[in-house]
């Protein structure tokens, strides 16, 4: 049983088989050639941009010490601001020691009490409240040696109040005065 095509049908038929095998290297032959492709040049661009950034960053490698010595400075710096000791106990004998030696022949202290230790904003502050005699000039002499010592300490409370009414400047003075040392607040609230 033959079948009998005519030109009509063959040329059509014809037309049909091309466009098939023509959609079939499409689909299975060239899309996957240049989606490839196309993941090849990516690649290779984003390796390029990697060896470019890598260049920039070795051509600037004394910029980069420079700034690591810097760096280094304001580490060294910055360690030197906090109390030596890194016992609370033994910070606050040093803190209480700094307090004794600003004090000379400017106030006299009377008491010294060391105070729970706590952290401000994640470092370990050792406060000493102390209380001292004094007149108004010495009083703000002796704050400013402890404002301007090389160690960082805070006057974070301050009440005065006159001792003799006769002499309104000779003051009892109770101060809350702060150092820190170099003990950082970990996660879970406890010295790291």
């Amino acid at each position: 049983m033959a079948i009998k095509i005519g030109e009509r049908d063959k040329k059509f038929l014809i037309g049909g088989v091309v466009f098939v095998v023509c959609y079939l290297f499409f689909l299975f032959i060239a899309q996957p050639i240049y989606i490839k492709q196309v993941n090849i040049n990516k690649r290779i661009k984003e390796k390029s941009n990697f060896i470019k950034k890598y260049y920039e960053v070795l051509n600037q490698t004394a910029h980069y010490q420079a700034k690591e010595i810097v760096n280094k400075n304001n580490t060294t710096t910055l360690e030197q601001k906090f109390l030596k000791e890194n016992e609370p106990g033994l910070a606050a004998a040093g803190l209480q020691r700094i307090l004794q030696e600003s004090s000379k022949g400017v106030v006299d202290i009377k008491k010294t009490q060391v105070k729970k230790t706590r952290f401000i904003s994640g470092v370990l502050a050792i406060p000493i409240e102390i209380t001292i005699n004094s007149n108004l000039k010495n009083l703000a002499l002796f704050i400013m040696r402890i404002e301007n010592h090389q160690k960082f300490l805070i006057v974070e409370e301050f009440r005065s109040r006159r001792i003799n009414k006769q002499e309104p400047e000779d003051l009892l003075t109770r101060l809350l005065i702060t150092g820190f040392i170099k003990k950082l607040e970990s996660k879970t609230g406890k010295p790291i």
